[in-house]
């Protein structure tokens, strides 16, 4: 695996847990996250990442949300 695919992988891992432990509504949302984390990515970056983990925007208890496909069933519905 290249420096790459690796730094790739762990970005990857990184969106997966912030969109599973927070409510997480935009994509500059995520961007902020991981610079946090010390990742340099941009938004462009992320927006593919959101599309190479099929994650869907979805209604919930905070708004719409990012969440994994096999999550959606789990949110409860917007009131």
């Amino acid at each position: 695996m290249t420096p790459g695919q690796e730094l790739k992988r762990l970005r990857q891992r990184a969106i997966r847990q912030l969109v599973t432990t927070r409510p997480v509504s935009s994509q500059r949302e995520l961007v902020d996250a991981l610079v946090e984390q010390g990742f340099d990515v941009t938004q462009a970056t992320v927006s593919r990442d959101i599309t190479e983990l099929g994650l869907l925007k979805a209604a919930g208890g905070a708004g719409h949300v990012y969440v994994a496909p096999e999550d959606v069933a789990a949110i409860p519905p917007a009131q």
